[in-house]
């Protein structure tokens, strides 16, 4: 009986090592991945310039981070994002702008100005921009605030019976823009690979951020997929059903079934009635 529980307590203690050295190494991985993201966050800012000459690998519009977007279900020419076509502080403004006007852009969903700040924008007045329709919806930073919500949801509204082609963006054409073309995106039938893929297109576009990097995941799973997991109530966007969770959602916010319906006629791939 002796020898017996000399012999369990050893399995136990056994037992015992052989957890603790897996919780071990999470919390070490966790506390290197908490080091790479405080670095890499510090460290981004340093690789953003507003000097064209420091892209010299990007193209016109990679550089104003101007581009069409392509993911399932959503018609060609249909939709663009951008940085501020208006907005001169990243010298990127006039290569968007006349991007735009050679994509025809009809609608400019603008989700980082008031009416003033807009118009009070050097050169705004001889843009291209300012001779089409644009929907102002100053949006804050905090994608579930209630009042992000509700700006959201009115400008969604607003375009749904707006012309297409349309162009989203915000000063960057990264964050803010980058989640609202992911709802979109998803609300059409992309995949979470396409979604990420393109929302890291920006931080290419920006700081060299390639695929299949460290540095790629990192914002992957600390930026979009995380707040669009949050939106849509879920815990694993890539394991349900994201047009139907994009629809859950804009309901939720106050888009109503009619207008959510006449948006996908207008991003579809079908000519818009």
């Amino acid at each position: 009986m002796k020898k017996f529980c000399v012999v369990l307590s050893l399995l136990l203690a056994l037992t015992f090592c052989l957890a603790a050295v897996p919780a071990a190494e999470a919390k070490a991985r966790s506390s290197r991945n908490a080091a790479f993201g405080r670095n890499f966050y510090r460290n981004l800012s340093k690789r953003l310039s507003r000097n064209r000459n420091d892209y010299p690998l990007l193209t016109d519009e990679e550089f104003a981070n101007f581009r069409a977007v392509t993911t399932t279900g959503i018609g060609r020419g249909k939709l663009y994002r951008s940085s501020s076509p208006v907005n001169p502080w990243g010298h990127r403004n006039l290569i968007a702008d006349a991007a735009a006007r050679t994509a025809g852009i009809k609608t400019f969903v603008n989700l980082a100005d008031t009416e003033k700040k807009l118009r009070g924008y050097k050169g705004f007045r001889n843009s291209y921009y300012s001779t089409q329709n644009i929907i102002r919806l100053n949006l804050n930073w905090k994608y579930q605030s209630d009042v992000f919500q509700a700006e959201l949801a009115k400008g969604l509204c607003l375009m749904a019976y707006s012309q297409p082609p349309f162009l989203i963006h915000c000063d960057q054409g990264k964050d803010r823009a980058g989640f609202v073309c992911a709802v979109l995106e998803a609300l059409m039938g992309a995949s979470a690979v396409e979604i990420i893929a393109d929302y890291l297109a920006s931080f290419y576009n920006y700081f060299g951020i390639r695929p299949h990097t460290r540095e790629y995941d990192f914002v992957a799973h600390n930026e979009i997929l995380p707040s669009l997991a949050v939106a849509f109530g879920v815990r694993d966007i890539s394991k349900v059903n994201l047009a139907a969770a994009a629809e859950k959602y804009l309901l939720r916010i106050g888009v109503p079934a009619r207008d959510i319906e006449a948006l996908r006629q207008k991003l579809g791939t079908t000519p818009s009635p």
